[in-house]
């Protein structure tokens, strides 16, 4: 069975921080959507755990923060996991519709 996503994958590589009550975890990107991301990380963390992710897009003075769940996670072949973003408001929805479809622009433009 083939799963259907109601929003676009854009693969990038964006450095982005995951805040922890011990600490600042720094992790990058492999492709982002409207409704989540999935992130590379040398320890990934269990499947329902929430954790705010923040990240800079070109326009923003300040970090954006957004809480995400884990949705998926593995340690093989590389570490990783899925982030479902949660409790967005309109604000930082306009600001990840509009990051996306700046990712998108940049990424049509590099192609031959």
């Amino acid at each position: 069975m083939v799963e259907e996503r109601k929003c676009r994958r854009t693969p990038v590589k964006v450095g982005c921080w995951l805040v922890e009550m011990d600490g600042v975890s720094c992790v990058y990107t492999f492709d982002i959507s409207d409704d989540g991301v999935s992130v590379v990380t040398e320890d990934p963390m269990p499947v329902g755990q929430i954790v705010p992710l923040q990240f800079f897009t070109p326009h923003s003075a300040s970090a954006v923060t957004i809480q995400a769940e884990v949705v998926w996670s593995r340690l093989e072949p590389e570490g990783a996991m899925g982030l479902k973003f949660i409790g967005l408001d309109d604000a930082r929805r306009e600001i990840l519709a509009s990051f996306t479809a700046q990712l998108r622009a940049s990424l049509k433009s590099t192609l031959p």
